[in-house]
């Protein structure tokens, strides 16, 4: 279940049509090859042992521990790769759903701030109308310093745009303050 939080950086650009489910950055080359390199070196201290006659104690030792220790990093380094690879598939699915049945609503959110070294992180709730009922989502969101001020981040219970598709774990919701103000005036006027 992710949340894509976008900031834009005009009103015009909240409601403005969702073209395709922004795609997160893809793992790098280390991240998906590690399992491999630390398998044959695993296999290579297994080998060496093997074919080594009356080893001392502590090479012995040495060796086991080294195969340990490259048995923990593949098995590591595969984990995050199956991980990785579930990942993908989730979210080339739900980019087939978006594109086959995309939605818009209004939803709203509530927020918790929290000062880091890094700037402002948001958390909370983002809650939307489905054909369900409500659903609601959990979310974090980093705004730095710098974008702050040019784009100040949403006050708790404030309207956001929400796109979701039937059946998929992603969701994408869009704020800026100015249409979050004028979606509040138009809703006290009915």
């Amino acid at each position: 279940m992710s949340v894509v939080w976008q900031q834009v950086e005009s009103p015009d650009e909240v409601d403005a049509p969702l073209e395709e489910l922004p795609a997160p950055p893809r793992p790098g080359w280390l991240r998906r090859w590690l399992w491999a390199p630390a398998l044959v070196v695993t296999a290579g201290l297994y080998v060496l042992r093997r074919t080594i006659e009356d080893p001392s104690g502590e090479l012995e030792l040495w060796l086991f521990m080294g195969m340990l220790a490259g048995l923990m990093v593949t098995a590591v380094a595969a984990l995050v790769r199956y991980r990785d690879d579930q990942h993908q598939a989730t979210e080339g699915r739900d980019a087939a759903a978006f594109g086959a049945d995309r939605r818009s609503v209004t939803g709203s959110v509530s927020v918790n701030e929290r000062r880091t070294s890094s700037g402002l992180l948001l958390s909370g709730v983002v809650s939307y109308p489905t054909d369900d009922g409500t659903a609601d989502r959990p979310y974090s969101s980093l705004v730095r310093p710098d974008d702050e001020e040019r784009l100040p981040p949403p006050r708790d219970g404030d309207p956001v745009a929400v796109w979701w598709a039937p059946g998929t774990e992603t969701v994408v919701v869009r704020y800026h303050r100015d249409w979050a103000d004028a979606v509040r005036r138009r809703t006290r006027k009915r």
